[in-house]
């Protein structure tokens, strides 16, 4: 009898419990909360982050050794051999693609949106 009465205790118990958690909450927000929140946040300072920019250098530091070999391939080349000039043209193109890039990269040739 004593158990068979724990039993109906522990049914009505575990109903008790089920129904508790199949109610759903009645939850309501206030509409100024967001406000209320975002005012207690702190204000942090504003900190401007310098972005490295090391294409950038490489292509600067590219066109100067680019120069230097054209300079250098110039004051050799007195014999005008093919390989010299076919040399001389390659240097040049390369050096007129990095000024473009770095032109592009600088928004002189492309305006930024």
């Amino acid at each position: 009898m004593h158990e068979q009465r724990m039993k109906d205790v522990n049914d009505a118990l575990e109903e008790r419990v089920t129904r508790a958690l199949e109610q759903a909450p009645n939850v309501t927000i206030p509409a100024d909360f967001a406000a209320r929140v975002a005012a207690q946040v702190p204000v942090r300072p504003l900190v401007a982050v310098r972005v490295p920019r090391y294409g950038l250098l490489a292509a600067q530091i590219g066109m100067g050794v680019l120069v230097f070999a054209l300079v250098v391939v110039a004051m050799h080349s007195t014999g005008r051999g093919v390989f010299g000039i076919a040399l001389e043209w390659v240097l040049c193109a390369e050096l007129v693609a990095l000024a473009v890039w770095l032109g592009g990269a600088k928004g002189l040739i492309v305006p930024d949106a």
